[in-house]
């Protein structure tokens, strides 16, 4: 009895909680969008718009057209405004139904982002530009119609305003705005330029109302910069809360590396030699050249030349004698 008490707790609990969560994740409603709108109308003076039924048809089926043919990949900004078979918004209008005549023209706004961004992001600061705002805060918007489209996470959101030239709002036409011209100039939130960090680099955190275009007039820097810096495809939109960065950090030059060349090894000096006396040795006449018995060359020499003369003379008179004796006088 406890057991089964106790499941049934369970069960009731997770009955309530559940739906609660799909109501927190679901996107805003296509009526959501416009009563925001015309909010933002009443800010500037202007009247409600009135929904329409056609439009309401034409600008649901735009944004389930670009559900399916782009999904997660969201399309560029004037993509986002061809429909199925190449039509535009004034063609799908008529083909939905509504009344489409001369001096009549149907402007559309569009944006995608994922299901966690509010809806109030989408029309401050995804729409905060002249083009976008200049169809929101038109004076001669007739009828309005709007699609929400959600899937994989990613919401597209389309807006349609049929407008009839100097009608002032109304259906009747032909009446003249009495809206002042400065009722319908965009709402611009001024951006604050930020001091660039120690790095030299330039951070700055978007703020609610703030566009691309605006940041980028501010830093004196293109959107395509903008785009480059953050890895932005050029259909991104931006979100309050997200850092962009304006500037990279300074790049250090490189610092030459410097080569360590050995040292010549330190020569040991030489101390310096003092000359020294050298003595001339003079030839001593008592030993110089000396050759036997003490007598020097010349002696010798003499000694020599003598012996061979007084040998000589001995061979030629041995030999004289000798003659004499071999061949004796003879007498006559």
């Amino acid at each position: 009895m406890k057991k089964s008490r106790l499941f049934l707790l369970t069960a009731v609990f997770i009955s309530l909680i559940f739906p609660l969560r799909q109501v927190q994740s679901a996107a805003p409603s296509p009526y959501d969008l416009i009563s925001m709108v015309n909010d933002l109308r009443l800010n500037y003076g202007l009247p409600a718009m009135e929904i329409d039924g056609a439009l309401m048809s034409a600008a649901q089926m735009q944004s389930d057209y670009l559900g399916s043919e782009y999904g997660t990949n969201f399309p560029s900004w004037d993509m986002g405004h061809v429909g199925a078979g190449g039509t535009a918004a004034i063609d799908r209008a008529a083909a939905a139904g509504y009344f489409v005549g001369p001096g009549w023209n149907v402007l559309e706004n569009w944006a995608g982002g994922n299901d966690s961004i509010p809806l109030s992001e989408i029309v401050y600061s995804f729409w905060n530009d002249d083009a976008h705002m200049g169809n929101m805060l038109h004076p001669d918007v007739v009828h309005v119609g709007a699609g929400v489209t959600e899937g994989d996470g990613f919401v597209y959101y389309i807006i349609d305003f049929a407008v009839q030239y100097g009608s002032g709002g109304s259906s009747s036409g032909g009446v003249a705005s009495t809206v002042p011209t400065t009722a319908v100039t965009p709402k611009i939130v001024p951006v604050t330029v930020v001091t660039p960090n120690e790095d030299g680099s330039i951070i700055h955190e978007v703020e609610i109302g703030q566009a691309l275009w605006n940041i980028a007039m501010a830093y004196e820097v293109t959107v395509d910069q903008l785009l480059a810096l953050n890895s932005l495809s050029e259909n991104a939109v931006i979100y309050v809360g997200q850092s962009l960065f304006v500037q990279p950090a300074y790049t250090p030059t490189p610092t030459p590396t410097a080569t360590q060349t050995p040292r010549a090894p330190t020569r040991t000096p030489v101390p310096a030699q003092t000359a020294q006396v050298v003595k001339t040795q003079v030839p001593n006449s008592e030993n110089n050249g000396s050759g036997f018995f003490g007598l020097d060359r010349q002696t010798m020499g003499l000694g020599l030349i003598l012996v061979c003369g007084i040998g000589l003379v001995l061979i030629v008179v041995g030999t004289m004698a000798k003659d004499k004796k071999s061949n004796p006088p003879k007498s006559k």
